[in-house]
Protein backbone atom coordinates (compact mmCIF):
# COMPACT_ATOMS: atom_id res chain seq x y z
CA UNK A 1 0.00 0.00 0.00
CA UNK A 2 2.65 2.43 1.11
CA UNK A 3 4.66 1.44 -2.37
CA UNK A 4 1.42 2.45 -4.28
CA UNK A 5 0.55 5.49 -2.57
CA UNK A 6 4.68 6.73 -3.32
CA UNK A 7 4.12 5.45 -7.31
CA UNK A 8 1.09 7.10 -7.01
CA UNK A 9 2.77 10.69 -6.13
CA UNK A 10 5.41 10.00 -8.76
CA UNK A 11 2.85 9.94 -11.76
CA UNK A 12 0.62 12.65 -10.61
CA UNK A 13 3.42 14.95 -10.15
CA UNK A 14 5.16 14.47 -13.75
CA UNK A 15 1.78 14.53 -15.11
CA UNK A 16 1.39 18.03 -13.77
CA UNK A 17 4.74 18.93 -14.59
CA UNK A 18 4.84 17.39 -18.47
CA UNK A 19 1.54 19.46 -18.89
CA UNK A 20 2.46 22.71 -17.44
CA UNK A 21 1.43 24.97 -20.07
CA UNK A 22 4.46 27.59 -20.81
CA UNK A 23 3.87 30.80 -20.04
CA UNK A 24 3.07 33.31 -23.26
CA UNK A 25 5.58 35.53 -24.34
CA UNK A 26 5.93 39.00 -24.80
CA UNK A 27 8.34 41.03 -27.32
CA UNK A 28 10.87 42.16 -24.92
CA UNK A 29 14.04 44.97 -26.26
CA UNK A 30 16.83 43.63 -26.85
CA UNK A 31 18.49 45.37 -23.76
CA UNK A 32 15.93 43.42 -21.50
CA UNK A 33 17.28 40.32 -22.39
CA UNK A 34 20.94 40.57 -21.13
CA UNK A 35 20.65 41.20 -17.70
CA UNK A 36 19.17 37.36 -16.53
CA UNK A 37 21.39 35.93 -19.25
CA UNK A 38 24.24 35.43 -15.93
CA UNK A 39 26.91 37.42 -18.16
CA UNK A 40 29.91 38.24 -16.62
CA UNK A 41 29.66 42.89 -16.45
CA UNK A 42 29.79 43.79 -20.25
CA UNK A 43 32.09 46.26 -19.80
CA UNK A 44 35.07 44.74 -18.17
CA UNK A 45 34.72 41.64 -19.96
CA UNK A 46 34.84 43.91 -23.22
CA UNK A 47 37.99 45.48 -22.09
CA UNK A 48 38.86 41.93 -21.82
CA UNK A 49 38.21 40.83 -25.05
CA UNK A 50 40.17 43.88 -26.44
CA UNK A 51 43.33 42.53 -24.69
CA UNK A 52 43.28 38.76 -25.84
CA UNK A 53 46.37 38.00 -28.05
CA UNK A 54 44.79 36.52 -30.83
CA UNK A 55 42.41 40.42 -31.20
CA UNK A 56 45.37 41.82 -30.78
CA UNK A 57 47.11 40.26 -33.47
CA UNK A 58 43.98 40.51 -35.60
CA UNK A 59 44.50 44.40 -35.21
CA UNK A 60 47.99 44.14 -36.21
CA UNK A 61 46.81 42.39 -38.95
CA UNK A 62 44.46 45.47 -39.76
CA UNK A 63 47.66 47.81 -40.28
CA UNK A 64 49.35 45.45 -42.25
CA UNK A 65 46.34 44.91 -44.43
CA UNK A 66 46.15 49.08 -44.68
CA UNK A 67 50.32 49.35 -45.57
CA UNK A 68 49.32 46.49 -48.11
CA UNK A 69 47.22 48.74 -49.04
CA UNK A 70 49.10 51.45 -49.40
CA UNK A 71 51.53 49.32 -51.46
CA UNK A 72 49.85 48.27 -53.72
CA UNK A 73 47.79 51.90 -54.84
CA UNK A 74 51.74 53.28 -54.86
CA UNK A 75 53.13 50.45 -57.12
CA UNK A 76 56.13 49.06 -56.68
CA UNK A 77 58.48 51.10 -59.46
CA UNK A 78 60.75 53.62 -57.68
CA UNK A 79 62.95 55.72 -59.63
CA UNK A 80 66.52 54.70 -60.64
CA UNK A 81 69.32 56.88 -60.99
CA UNK A 82 72.47 55.61 -63.08
CA UNK A 83 75.80 57.11 -63.41
CA UNK A 84 79.03 56.00 -65.61
CA UNK A 85 82.40 57.14 -66.31
CA UNK A 86 84.75 56.12 -68.95
CA UNK A 87 88.34 56.82 -70.30
CA UNK A 88 88.66 57.19 -74.01
CA UNK A 89 91.59 56.67 -75.79
CA UNK A 90 92.51 57.55 -79.69
CA UNK A 91 95.36 56.03 -81.26
CA UNK A 92 98.37 58.69 -81.78
CA UNK A 93 96.08 61.00 -79.69
CA UNK A 94 94.94 62.43 -76.76
CA UNK A 95 92.97 60.37 -73.96
CA UNK A 96 89.22 61.85 -73.14
CA UNK A 97 87.09 61.43 -69.89
CA UNK A 98 83.47 61.33 -70.66
CA UNK A 99 80.76 60.64 -67.85
CA UNK A 100 77.03 59.90 -68.44
CA UNK A 101 73.80 60.22 -66.06
CA UNK A 102 70.35 58.31 -66.42
CA UNK A 103 67.41 58.78 -64.88
CA UNK A 104 64.67 56.01 -65.38
CA UNK A 105 61.28 54.18 -64.23
CA UNK A 106 59.25 51.61 -65.31
CA UNK A 107 55.63 53.32 -65.86
CA UNK A 108 52.14 50.91 -64.81
CA UNK A 109 50.04 51.08 -67.93
CA UNK A 110 46.84 49.39 -69.60
CA UNK A 111 44.94 49.99 -66.60
CA UNK A 112 47.40 48.57 -63.83
CA UNK A 113 47.49 51.53 -61.36
CA UNK A 114 43.49 51.34 -61.07
CA UNK A 115 43.73 47.91 -60.87
CA UNK A 116 46.13 48.26 -58.15
CA UNK A 117 44.07 50.40 -56.51
CA UNK A 118 41.13 48.57 -56.17
CA UNK A 119 43.17 45.60 -54.74
CA UNK A 120 44.73 47.82 -52.14
CA UNK A 121 40.79 48.53 -51.24
CA UNK A 122 40.26 45.33 -51.42
CA UNK A 123 43.12 44.45 -49.17
CA UNK A 124 42.23 47.05 -46.45
CA UNK A 125 38.19 46.09 -46.40
CA UNK A 126 39.65 42.22 -46.25
CA UNK A 127 41.89 43.18 -42.86
CA UNK A 128 39.02 44.77 -41.22
CA UNK A 129 36.81 42.51 -41.75
CA UNK A 130 39.53 39.37 -40.36
CA UNK A 131 39.83 41.45 -37.11
CA UNK A 132 35.95 41.72 -36.63
CA UNK A 133 35.61 37.97 -37.39
CA UNK A 134 38.66 36.86 -34.87
CA UNK A 135 36.59 39.64 -32.21
CA UNK A 136 33.67 37.35 -32.93
CA UNK A 137 35.50 33.94 -32.44
CA UNK A 138 36.71 35.66 -29.25
CA UNK A 139 33.81 36.26 -27.92
CA UNK A 140 32.44 33.06 -29.09
CA UNK A 141 34.96 30.80 -27.32
CA UNK A 142 34.37 32.98 -23.85
CA UNK A 143 31.22 32.63 -23.77
CA UNK A 144 31.30 28.65 -24.67
CA UNK A 145 34.36 28.65 -21.75
CA UNK A 146 31.81 31.06 -19.05
CA UNK A 147 29.14 28.76 -19.69
CA UNK A 148 30.70 25.73 -19.20
CA UNK A 149 32.03 26.85 -15.75
CA UNK A 150 28.59 28.10 -15.15
CA UNK A 151 27.40 24.30 -15.52
CA UNK A 152 29.44 22.82 -13.29
CA UNK A 153 29.42 25.40 -11.02
CA UNK A 154 25.16 24.51 -11.01
CA UNK A 155 26.28 20.74 -10.29
CA UNK A 156 28.07 21.27 -7.68
CA UNK A 157 25.41 23.83 -5.98
CA UNK A 158 23.14 20.93 -7.05
CA UNK A 159 25.03 18.08 -5.09
CA UNK A 160 25.86 20.46 -2.42
CA UNK A 161 21.84 20.94 -1.01
CA UNK A 162 21.81 17.24 -1.88
CA UNK A 163 24.42 16.27 0.47
CA UNK A 164 22.80 18.53 2.86
CA UNK A 165 19.13 16.70 2.54
CA UNK A 166 20.82 12.88 2.72
CA UNK A 167 22.67 14.07 6.01
CA UNK A 168 19.55 15.04 7.65
CA UNK A 169 17.75 11.68 5.88
CA UNK A 170 20.82 9.83 7.67
CA UNK A 171 19.89 11.49 11.29
CA UNK A 172 16.06 10.44 10.62
CA UNK A 173 17.15 6.83 10.32
CA UNK A 174 19.39 6.87 12.83
CA UNK A 175 16.84 7.91 15.29
CA UNK A 176 14.39 5.63 13.92
CA UNK A 177 17.24 3.05 14.84
CA UNK A 178 17.41 3.91 18.38
CA UNK A 179 14.70 3.87 18.62
CA UNK A 180 13.74 0.85 17.25
CA UNK A 181 11.28 1.39 14.97
CA UNK A 182 13.82 0.63 12.11
CA UNK A 183 16.52 -1.99 11.32
CA UNK A 184 20.05 -1.78 11.61
CA UNK A 185 20.05 -1.90 7.78
CA UNK A 186 18.40 1.55 7.13
CA UNK A 187 20.82 3.32 9.15
CA UNK A 188 23.78 1.44 6.90
CA UNK A 189 21.95 2.16 3.83
CA UNK A 190 21.72 6.07 4.83
CA UNK A 191 25.37 5.71 5.54
CA UNK A 192 26.01 4.51 2.27
CA UNK A 193 23.87 6.58 0.60
CA UNK A 194 25.65 9.81 2.15
CA UNK A 195 29.26 8.33 1.11
CA UNK A 196 28.30 8.00 -2.18
CA UNK A 197 26.87 11.89 -2.50
CA UNK A 198 29.89 13.23 -0.91
CA UNK A 199 32.23 11.28 -3.46
CA UNK A 200 29.67 13.03 -6.29
CA UNK A 201 30.17 16.33 -4.49
CA UNK A 202 33.69 16.17 -4.38
CA UNK A 203 33.40 15.09 -8.13
CA UNK A 204 31.40 17.86 -8.74
CA UNK A 205 33.55 20.11 -6.90
CA UNK A 206 36.57 19.22 -8.80
CA UNK A 207 35.12 19.63 -11.87
CA UNK A 208 34.17 23.06 -11.01
CA UNK A 209 38.13 23.91 -9.90
CA UNK A 210 38.99 22.97 -12.99
CA UNK A 211 36.72 24.80 -15.63
CA UNK A 212 37.25 27.58 -13.09
CA UNK A 213 41.03 27.64 -13.59
CA UNK A 214 40.47 26.99 -17.49
CA UNK A 215 38.32 29.93 -18.12
CA UNK A 216 40.71 32.20 -15.90
CA UNK A 217 43.71 30.80 -18.28
CA UNK A 218 42.25 31.70 -21.52
CA UNK A 219 40.54 34.68 -20.13
CA UNK A 220 42.86 35.95 -17.56
CA UNK A 221 40.76 38.89 -15.77
CA UNK A 222 37.12 37.67 -16.34
CA UNK A 223 34.87 38.72 -13.43
CA UNK A 224 33.99 35.46 -11.66
CA UNK A 225 33.39 37.08 -8.49
CA UNK A 226 30.59 39.07 -9.85
CA UNK A 227 28.60 36.31 -11.05
CA UNK A 228 24.40 36.98 -11.09
CA UNK A 229 22.46 35.13 -9.69
CA UNK A 230 20.50 32.47 -11.98
CA UNK A 231 17.59 33.34 -13.40
CA UNK A 232 13.79 31.89 -13.88
CA UNK A 233 12.33 30.16 -17.19
CA UNK A 234 9.59 33.28 -17.11
CA UNK A 235 12.90 36.14 -16.73
CA UNK A 236 14.25 34.84 -20.06
CA UNK A 237 12.92 35.04 -23.76
CA UNK A 238 13.80 35.49 -27.31
CA UNK A 239 11.99 38.23 -28.15
CA UNK A 240 10.06 38.30 -31.69
CA UNK A 241 10.21 35.40 -34.57
CA UNK A 242 13.30 33.08 -35.01
CA UNK A 243 13.11 33.86 -39.03
CA UNK A 244 13.90 37.42 -37.89
CA UNK A 245 17.28 36.42 -35.82
CA UNK A 246 18.09 34.25 -38.34
CA UNK A 247 17.43 37.08 -41.24
CA UNK A 248 19.45 39.45 -38.78
CA UNK A 249 22.34 37.20 -38.44
CA UNK A 250 22.88 36.33 -42.04
CA UNK A 251 22.45 40.29 -42.93
CA UNK A 252 25.89 41.30 -41.72
CA UNK A 253 27.90 37.94 -40.81
CA UNK A 254 31.46 38.61 -40.84
CA UNK A 255 32.51 34.85 -41.97
CA UNK A 256 30.32 35.47 -44.98
CA UNK A 257 31.61 39.00 -45.55
CA UNK A 258 35.08 37.83 -45.11
CA UNK A 259 34.64 35.20 -47.52
CA UNK A 260 33.00 37.47 -50.16
CA UNK A 261 36.24 40.04 -49.54
CA UNK A 262 38.71 37.37 -50.41
CA UNK A 263 36.23 35.90 -53.16
CA UNK A 264 36.80 39.48 -54.55
CA UNK A 265 40.51 39.95 -53.67
CA UNK A 266 40.88 36.64 -55.59
CA UNK A 267 39.28 38.12 -58.74
CA UNK A 268 41.55 41.36 -58.14
CA UNK A 269 44.39 39.75 -58.58
CA UNK A 270 43.49 37.46 -61.51
CA UNK A 271 42.50 40.39 -63.27
CA UNK A 272 45.78 41.76 -62.61
CA UNK A 273 47.79 38.79 -63.63
CA UNK A 274 46.28 39.22 -67.20
CA UNK A 275 46.88 42.73 -67.27
CA UNK A 276 50.34 41.55 -66.41
CA UNK A 277 50.67 39.71 -69.46
CA UNK A 278 51.44 43.30 -71.41
CA UNK A 279 54.55 44.02 -69.67
CA UNK A 280 55.27 47.42 -68.13
CA UNK A 281 57.58 50.00 -70.43
CA UNK A 282 60.91 51.27 -69.12
CA UNK A 283 61.28 55.30 -69.66
CA UNK A 284 64.20 57.11 -69.28
CA UNK A 285 66.38 60.21 -69.89
CA UNK A 286 70.01 59.98 -70.48
CA UNK A 287 72.69 63.18 -70.50
CA UNK A 288 76.28 62.31 -71.43
CA UNK A 289 79.37 64.10 -71.81
CA UNK A 290 81.98 62.70 -74.78
CA UNK A 291 85.50 63.50 -75.98
CA UNK A 292 86.12 65.55 -72.84
CA UNK A 293 83.33 67.95 -73.16
CA UNK A 294 83.58 68.77 -76.91
CA UNK A 295 80.31 66.64 -77.71
CA UNK A 296 77.27 66.46 -74.98
CA UNK A 297 73.92 64.19 -75.82
CA UNK A 298 71.15 64.11 -74.11
CA UNK A 299 68.09 61.34 -75.53
CA UNK A 300 65.05 59.77 -73.85
CA UNK A 301 64.77 55.18 -74.48
CA UNK A 302 62.42 53.08 -73.87
CA UNK A 303 62.89 49.09 -72.29
CA UNK A 304 59.84 47.23 -73.04
CA UNK A 305 60.74 43.51 -71.17
CA UNK A 306 59.07 40.81 -74.04
CA UNK A 307 56.37 38.28 -72.28
CA UNK A 308 56.76 34.98 -71.86
CA UNK A 309 55.21 31.71 -70.66
CA UNK A 310 55.59 32.55 -67.21
CA UNK A 311 53.33 35.47 -67.28
CA UNK A 312 50.93 33.34 -69.01
CA UNK A 313 51.60 31.04 -66.17
CA UNK A 314 50.75 32.95 -63.74
CA UNK A 315 47.45 34.84 -65.21
CA UNK A 316 46.32 31.05 -64.85
CA UNK A 317 47.08 29.82 -61.67
CA UNK A 318 45.62 33.28 -60.32
CA UNK A 319 42.04 32.41 -61.85
CA UNK A 320 42.31 29.05 -60.20
CA UNK A 321 42.51 30.54 -57.07
CA UNK A 322 40.16 32.64 -58.46
CA UNK A 323 37.48 29.82 -58.80
CA UNK A 324 38.96 28.05 -55.41
CA UNK A 325 37.95 31.76 -53.79
CA UNK A 326 34.55 31.72 -54.88
CA UNK A 327 33.87 27.71 -54.35
CA UNK A 328 35.16 28.72 -50.71
CA UNK A 329 32.25 31.88 -50.82
CA UNK A 330 29.47 29.40 -51.56
CA UNK A 331 30.72 26.84 -49.25
CA UNK A 332 30.95 29.41 -46.07
CA UNK A 333 27.49 30.37 -47.21
CA UNK A 334 26.23 27.25 -46.70
CA UNK A 335 28.16 26.46 -43.30
CA UNK A 336 27.26 30.10 -41.74
CA UNK A 337 23.47 29.42 -42.74
CA UNK A 338 22.95 26.20 -41.38
CA UNK A 339 24.74 27.13 -38.47
CA UNK A 340 22.69 30.33 -37.74
CA UNK A 341 19.72 28.16 -38.40
CA UNK A 342 20.42 25.14 -36.00
CA UNK A 343 22.04 28.69 -32.91
CA UNK A 344 18.57 30.23 -33.55
CA UNK A 345 15.94 27.00 -33.31
CA UNK A 346 18.54 25.21 -30.57
CA UNK A 347 18.02 28.65 -28.76
CA UNK A 348 13.80 29.03 -28.81
CA UNK A 349 13.84 24.73 -28.18
CA UNK A 350 15.95 24.85 -25.20
CA UNK A 351 13.53 27.47 -23.53
CA UNK A 352 10.76 25.47 -24.16
CA UNK A 353 13.06 22.15 -22.79
CA UNK A 354 14.11 24.12 -19.33
CA UNK A 355 10.83 25.68 -18.38
CA UNK A 356 9.40 22.11 -18.89
CA UNK A 357 12.48 20.82 -16.87
CA UNK A 358 11.70 23.18 -14.17
CA UNK A 359 8.15 21.93 -13.37
CA UNK A 360 9.61 18.60 -13.71
CA UNK A 361 12.14 19.49 -11.03
CA UNK A 362 9.73 21.30 -8.57
CA UNK A 363 7.28 18.14 -8.66
CA UNK A 364 10.32 15.75 -7.92
CA UNK A 365 11.46 17.97 -5.27
CA UNK A 366 7.64 17.84 -3.43
CA UNK A 367 7.75 13.88 -4.01
CA UNK A 368 10.83 13.66 -2.21
CA UNK A 369 9.93 16.07 0.79
CA UNK A 370 6.85 13.95 1.08
CA UNK A 371 8.67 10.80 0.69
CA UNK A 372 11.29 12.13 3.36
CA UNK A 373 8.81 12.42 5.56
CA UNK A 374 6.27 9.35 4.88
CA UNK A 375 9.90 7.45 5.86
CA UNK A 376 9.86 9.54 9.56
CA UNK A 377 6.76 8.51 9.78
CA UNK A 378 7.08 4.82 8.92
CA UNK A 379 4.48 4.78 6.16
CA UNK A 380 7.29 4.19 3.10
CA UNK A 381 10.59 2.25 3.33
CA UNK A 382 14.23 3.70 3.21
CA UNK A 383 14.47 2.55 0.08
CA UNK A 384 11.84 4.22 -1.48
CA UNK A 385 13.04 7.70 0.22
CA UNK A 386 16.14 7.44 -1.14
CA UNK A 387 14.73 6.01 -4.58
CA UNK A 388 12.28 9.55 -4.77
CA UNK A 389 15.44 11.35 -3.92
CA UNK A 390 17.39 10.01 -6.34
CA UNK A 391 15.12 10.82 -8.69
CA UNK A 392 14.78 14.37 -7.39
CA UNK A 393 18.57 14.85 -7.88
CA UNK A 394 18.48 13.68 -11.26
CA UNK A 395 15.31 16.32 -12.50
CA UNK A 396 17.61 18.95 -10.46
CA UNK A 397 21.14 17.99 -12.66
CA UNK A 398 18.68 17.86 -15.98
CA UNK A 399 16.70 21.23 -14.78
CA UNK A 400 20.26 23.08 -14.31
CA UNK A 401 21.87 21.67 -17.23
CA UNK A 402 18.83 22.79 -19.44
CA UNK A 403 18.95 26.12 -17.66
CA UNK A 404 22.37 27.05 -18.43
CA UNK A 405 21.97 25.47 -22.19
CA UNK A 406 19.10 27.68 -22.93
CA UNK A 407 21.05 31.29 -21.12
CA UNK A 408 24.19 30.16 -23.51
CA UNK A 409 21.26 29.85 -26.77
CA UNK A 410 19.71 33.32 -26.15
CA UNK A 411 23.33 34.45 -25.57
CA UNK A 412 24.55 32.90 -28.73
CA UNK A 413 22.00 34.26 -30.52
CA UNK A 414 22.45 37.91 -29.37
CA UNK A 415 26.37 37.41 -30.24
CA UNK A 416 26.05 36.48 -33.89
CA UNK A 417 23.23 39.02 -34.64
CA UNK A 418 25.77 41.46 -33.18
CA UNK A 419 23.39 42.52 -30.28
CA UNK A 420 25.92 41.62 -27.21
CA UNK A 421 29.87 42.45 -27.66
CA UNK A 422 30.14 43.74 -31.01
CA UNK A 423 33.10 44.96 -32.51
CA UNK A 424 34.82 47.71 -32.10
CA UNK A 425 36.46 49.97 -34.69
CA UNK A 426 37.44 47.50 -37.56
CA UNK A 427 34.66 45.45 -37.64
CA UNK A 428 30.59 46.64 -38.01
Amino acid sequence: MRRVRLRSLLVVACVAALTHAAPAQEVLPVAALVAPLALPPLEPTRALITALPQVQAARAGVDLAQARGRQLAVGGYEWNLRLGGQERRETAGPVHAESDVAIERSVRWGGKAEADSNLGQATETAGRLAYADTWHESVRGLLKAWYDWQRERGMAMVQARQLAVVQEQLQVASRRVKAGDAPRMDQLMAQAELDRVEASAQQARSREQVQRQELLKRYPGVALSEVPAASSPDQVQLPGEPAAWLQRILADNHEIELAEAEARQARLRSERARLETRPDPLLGVRAARERGGQENVVGVYISIPLAGEYREAQQRASLAEAQAAEQRLMQTRQRVEATAQRTVLQAASALDVWRRLSAVQQAMDRVAQLAGKAYGLGEVTLTEALQARRTALEASQAADAARWDALEGVARVLVDAHQLWAAEEGGH
